[in-house]
């Protein structure tokens, strides 16, 4: 019986594809909708682990109404998912100025990077690396299978200069691993604070935050980006499942990055890290 109450809570709160679009759709719910939503901010290209060329992704972005992305390939530390170097990002920072300059005016890539947290909650990049970045998330990839309490490892992440978003918080996956243990609370409390949003990641088997996890991140006062982690052109409608589970936890528009339009979001992204630099003369 353990074995089946273990299984069966790896499996909880994922929604189908059905349900997702019925949510969509629900006219009676009052909360951020697919239509306000313009950008996607966590998505891969050929440049780490995914399959598109920046130009296709900026092409499937428009298709769905887009009018600026993040790529948000992994950084050097994840070598198992074909991490950055320093050089890597040169040359794709490269090609994202000239796929911008083919759709100045209508449509922009925004230089990101997937940052990999380590089990001490350190990034696998240095602030000058930071600081190279327009949008810089930050996401576990070790240590998801723990029990013991990680509190002090997402808090310190959260709180590096130079992170705006705390991605697929918990790194489960349905079936398989429930994820990051922690007091989740202090870590929304925490990420609203220091004006770090929290991801609810669409991917179908990852769906995280889910939509109770987002109620509480919402009552304490979070910010939210709703991606897809596409790492194909057609992955990018994985965001439909983000949006519906913003849409069961009631989270309203204005609290969701992807709603806001491009200068707003890189003049919030640029505010944070100018905060940071200033707390820490003080």
């Amino acid at each position: 019986m353990l074995i089946v109450e273990r299984a069966r809570s790896l499996r909880g709160h994922f929604l189908s594809r059905s349900e997702t679009l019925r949510l969509l759709a629900d006219t009676n719910i009052h909360a951020v909708t697919r239509d306000q939503c313009r950008a996607d901010f966590q998505m891969h290209s050929e440049w780490s682990d995914g399959t598109p060329t920046l130009a296709a992704l900026a092409t499937g972005a428009m298709a769905r109404g887009y009018t600026h992305i993040a790529v948000t390939d992994h950084s050097h530390g994840l070598a198992i998912a074909g991490g950055m170097s320093r050089d890597d990002v040169a040359k794709q920072h490269a090609e994202i100025d000239r796929v911008n300059r083919m759709h100045a005016g209508r449509f922009r890539i925004i230089k990101g990077v997937e940052a990999n947290i380590g089990p001490d909650g350190d990034l696998d990049l240095p602030p000058e690396e930071i600081a190279s970045f327009e949008l810089v998330l930050a996401a576990p990839h070790s240590k998801l299978r723990k029990e013991d309490d990680q509190t002090a490892r997402m808090l310190r992440a959260v709180e590096t200069p130079g992170v705006h978003v705390l991605a697929h918080p918990r790194g489960r996956i349905s079936g398989t691993r429930a994820g990051v243990v922690a007091d989740w609370d202090r870590v929304f409390a925490t990420a609203a604070g220091a004006n770090v949003a929290v991801e609810i990641d669409g991917d179908p088997a990852r769906q995280d935050l889910d939509h109770t996890m987002g109620r509480r991140a919402l009552d304490a006062g979070c910010l939210f980006a709703l991606d897809s982690d596409a790492h194909t052109v057609d992955q990018l409608d994985y965001a439909d499942n983000a949006i519906a589970h913003a849409r069961l936890a009631g989270i309203p528009a204005d609290r969701v990055i992807n709603t806001w339009p491009p200068d707003r979001l890189l003049a919030w992204a640029k505010d944070r890290r100018a905060r940071r630099r200033r707390g820490r003369r003080k």
